[in-house]
């Protein structure tokens, strides 16, 4: 499979993990429309955010990094700050939750997915 693909279905599948923990967390109904446009917004902040991080650690790729599990964390911790101070106050167990979920999901799937050492970016 191409590493492309790799990387598409591990975005897809943190943004679809990472909704659900999120109306988990924070809402005790769910709601098909919320649940698609904070999907949408999970898919875009990764996909901003995380997948260069990705892209950036996959020149020496390593299975089950921590270095790389707190390379996801910071990224993760600094985005949900930065949602949180603009769509209301922090909390900042809420933000410690969310960015752990969100770091260990993505580099469980990064690691899992794309755990080929043959499948590297081409950088030439």
């Amino acid at each position: 499979m191409n590493i492309i693909a790799l990387v598409f279905i591990c975005l897809t599948g943190s943004s679809v993990l990472a909704s659900l923990f999120y109306f988990m967390l924070l809402y005790p109904h769910f709601s098909y429309i919320g649940f698609i446009i904070i999907f949408i917004i999970y898919f875009f902040c990764f996909l901003i955010f995380a997948v260069p991080v990705q892209i950036w650690l996959r020149k020496r790729p390593k299975l089950f990094s921590v270095k790389q599990l707190l390379s996801y964390f910071t990224v993760a911790f600094l985005v949900t700050m930065l949602v949180f101070l603009i769509y209301g106050n922090p909390d900042l167990t809420q933000v410690f939750l969310i960015s752990t979920f969100h770091s260990i999901v993505f580099w469980l799937l990064d690691s899992i997915l794309l755990k080929d050492k043959k499948l590297q970016w081409n950088y030439s």
